[in-house]
């Protein structure tokens, strides 16, 4: 692959340095006289392992290998999966800024999506971070494509809502009306009156909680059995049919799967706010444009549209590169 100047274009380079450690060369440019690295561009800018191995992380952060274990099984420090999980989130951010635009779904469904970060809220003491405690993954997904359309790391509370359901509004085509069905958090009224008015049709499915079943596990690890689900109309003329959240709540369990910091009852929670944050950012652009759905066939961006092929995990990282 032949290399020009960054900068100026020129293709009259000479090699100033060979960096081993860094697996790249420093190039200077005999026409501007600047200096630059063969991946200044690229995907891998800023770290110094090899591509091959930057890729085997992301992979193994992805497939529900905790850090700590991706660590062992790569021969690399644990700090060292961090900065590039970092890393990754920075680029998978410019991706999403770039290619979740303008979208036009007909179905969105919304949820939230519990984990806690340090420690549970029930133990927290009266001096501790205020990000420490529960945390809440709020999410929308279009349920014909399966696209994460909008996502938000933080607390469940009014804040939240509002910061989430504008994010969902700048993804979406002004003036575009859809059907969105969130659960009965009266938080998301408001925040959806606010940003889109009577643009929307909006339905609730309020869910009607038992007694829980005493065949399943312990009392104190034992989800209450769901009696009915009561669709409730809150503004426009949502289709009834169509009030469900059974597609992002059968994502949520994929998140559980794919993300180790999700999975219950282990060690593997987030310890930073900040992590939490880097994670979901990495997942949600590695599932839209990498992962392969069972039932799709593709990815859910191509069935929306946004590319033709499946992406590898350097594709994703070099597309942040260059947004």
């Amino acid at each position: 692959m032949k290399i020009a100047c960054p900068f100026c274009k020129s293709g009259n380079l000479k090699i100033h340095q060979k960096n081993g450690h860094a697996y790249s060369t420093m190039y200077r440019c005999m026409e501007c006289s600047r200096f630059f690295s063969e991946r200044r561009f690229t995907g891998y800018s800023g770290l110094k392992l090899p591509p091959e191995k930057i890729v085997q992380i992301v992979n193994c952060l992805m497939e529900g290998i905790s850090v700590r274990a991706t660590a062992r099984l790569l021969d690399v420090e644990k700090k060292t999966v961090l900065r590039v999980m970092s890393h990754a989130a920075r680029l998978c951010q410019r991706v999403k800024e770039t290619k979740l635009r303008g979208l036009r779904p007909r179905y969105v469904q919304a949820d939230e999506l519990w984990c806690f970060v340090n420690t549970k809220e029930k133990h927290l003491r009266p001096n501790a971070p205020a990000e420490w405690g529960d945390a809440y993954t709020w999410m929308a997904i279009d349920a014909e494509t399966k696209l994460v359309i909008s996502y938000h790391v933080g607390k469940r509370d009014p804040v939240s809502a509002f910061e989430f359901i504008s994010d969902l509004g700048q993804r979406v085509v002004g003036q575009f009306r859809f059907q969105i069905t969130t659960d009965g958090l009266r938080s998301y009224i408001p925040a959806i009156e606010e940003r889109f008015g009577a643009g929307v049709d909006y339905a609730q499915l309020i869910k009607v909680y038992g007694t829980p079943d005493a065949n399943q596990g312990p009392d104190w690890y034992r989800p209450g059995r769901v009696l009915e689900a009561v669709p409730i109309a809150v503004s426009g003329d949502p289709d009834e049919a169509h009030i469900c959240t059974s597609h992002v709540e059968r994502h949520n369990l994929t998140i559980r799967t794919q993300l180790r910091r999700f999975t219950r009852l282990t060690n593997g929670f987030s310890k930073k706010l900040e992590n939490l944050k880097a994670a979901v950012d990495l997942y949600v652009t590695w599932y839209n444009f990498c992962r392969v759905h069972q039932t799709l066939r593709v990815t859910p961006a191509m069935e929306a549209k946004l590319t033709d092929h499946v992406w590898e995990i350097g594709e994703l990282l070099n597309a942040g590169a260059s947004s």
